[in-house]
């Protein structure tokens, strides 16, 4: 318990030396979370929305949102930070990969924009959330819109692939890094109270 205890000390310490170290954390600080937030976020889509567009490639899909999300309007949250990001996502990914191959979901129809779920969907579904909060417990790398990711492969949206693996995973590096330094960006500017 002591260990804990000096870690958030020498923490906190950090932090100020930061503020103390930088005209523009004042600003920063002066910008109400109602503001922070949203530009945040949005500055994090456009962001990847732009890279994406100029790459010629997929890698924004729904489930960034909510962490971009997470990200601008928590900072404190632990599943926010990069690790619980990428780690997050990335077992999403593996645990809707094995879904879908373990329960035969590959060969049938994917169940997106008002197409009717199969019997196998449905089981891919299941076990691919109950697989990504298991791992996600497991290796205390909690990340609730990694579900999501897991739920767009088990549905069908992304298919079994290394594309679609090399898609996602790219998409999350593209929003955890700079995504992650706005958080740093805002906890320097706010430290939590």
């Amino acid at each position: 318990m002591r260990g804990c205890t000096v870690d958030i000390g020498r923490e906190a310490l950090q932090i100020e030396r930061v503020r103390a170290r930088s005209p523009l954390s004042h600003r920063l600080a002066s910008i109400p979370d109602v503001l922070w937030a949203p530009a945040a976020a949005g500055g994090l889509m456009l962001l990847i929305g732009a890279i994406a567009l100029v790459a010629r490639h997929p890698w924004i899909f729904p489930s960034l949102g909510p962490t971009a999300f997470l990200q601008a309007e928590y900072p404190h949250h632990r599943t926010a930070d990069i690790y619980h990001v990428v780690v997050g996502h990335v077992l999403g990914m593996i645990s809707g990969f094995l879904a879908v191959g373990l329960l035969g979901a590959m060969n049938t129809p994917p169940a997106v924009a008002g197409a009717p779920l199969s019997l196998a969907r449905l089981g891919a579904v299941a076990f691919a959330v109950t697989t990504t909060m298991l791992l996600q417990l497991l290796l205390r790398a909690s990340h609730p819109p990694a579900v999501s990711t897991t739920l767009l492969i088990a549905l069908g949206a992304f298919d079994v692939s290394m594309h679609a693996a090399a898609t996602i995973v790219t998409g999350v590096i593209l929003l955890a890094v700079p995504g992650d330094l706005l958080r740093r960006v805002r906890l320097a500017a706010r430290p939590r109270r």
